[in-house]
C-alpha cells in the first residue's frame, strides 16, 4: 500500500498554495515528493488547514500484480 502524496498536493491547492497554508517553505512538499514521504506531524496540519479532507483517500493498494487501486473522486 502507497499514499498518494501528489494526489494530496493537487488537492490542496499546489505546493506553493499548500506550504502557504502550512506556514513553511515551498521546497517542503517538494521534498515529499522527493523522498516519497510525509510524516505523521505534517498530515496532522494539513488535516487542521483542510478539515474535510479524507486521508484516508490517498492510500492505494495493489489489486492484482502491477495493477493499483485508484482513489474516488
Amino acid at each position: 500500500m502507497n499514499f498518494d502524496i501528489s494526489s494530496l498536493i493537487t488537492d490542496c491547492g499546489g505546493s506553493h498554495r499548500l506550504a502557504q497554508d502550512l506556514n513553511v517553505s515551498r521546497n517542503v512538499p517538494y521534498g515529499w515528493l522527493r523522498r516519497s514521504f510525509i510524516s505523521s506531524t505534517y498530515l496532522s496540519s494539513i488535516k487542521e488547514v483542510h478539515p474535510n479532507l479524507d486521508i484516508n483517500s490517498y492510500f492505494v493498494g495493489e489489486l492484482n500484480g502491477d495493477q493499483r487501486t485508484k482513489r474516488s473522486t
